[in-house]
């Protein structure tokens, strides 16, 4: 996973170093979500989660920004569980206004396990549309979240709704 994490940061600096006649600034992100738990495993234990999570990178131009991205996810099981993502985000914008944007997003990286029931790591991707008005968004994805340790691999995958402030 380290080797995942060097990766995509070498590539946001390379992109940003290959759009160096493109405005670049920073851009900040702080979302609130909900994920319904879809596939077999939710099948069987309904598992729902609350996201919070933050991005932190560069916009480049008005088409493209990208990020590191963590937060938490809050599984609502008997017992409160806690898995830590880790990602890099990417957001390729079609500005319909000044101040409106649809967005297609991906976030790509991985997930750690922090409680008892809730350890091991695995991978974290979610692909997302929304939209940006003004300082805040909108976005629809559908989050992979994978759990492997000792060779044994759960997948809790889920329909994802956020909301945020992109400052």
């Amino acid at each position: 996973m380290k080797k995942l994490i060097l990766s995509a940061a070498a590539a946001v600096l390379s992109v940003c170093a290959a759009q160096a006649q493109t405005p670049v600034k920073y851009q900040g992100e702080v979302d609130l979500g909900y994920s319904i738990g879809v596939g077999p495993v939710n099948q069987l234990i309904r598992i729902g989660r609350l996201n919070l999570q933050t991005v932190q990178g560069v916009k480049v131009g008005r088409y493209f920004s990208t990020g590191i991205g963590f937060g938490l996810d809050f599984y609502l099981e008997e017992e409160a569980e806690l898995i830590l993502p880790i990602y890099v985000n990417f957001k390729g914008y079609l500005p319909v206004s000044e101040k409106v944007a649809p967005y297609l997003s991906l976030d790509l990286g991985g997930g750690i396990g922090l409680t008892e029931d809730m350890n091991g790591s695995g991978l974290y991707l979610t692909p997302a549309v929304g939209v940006k008005a003004g300082m805040f968004k909108a976005q629809l994805g559908y989050n992979i979240q994978q759990l492997s340790e000792s060779g044994v691999s759960v997948n809790m995958n889920a329909v994802q709704i956020k909301l945020g402030v992109v400052f």
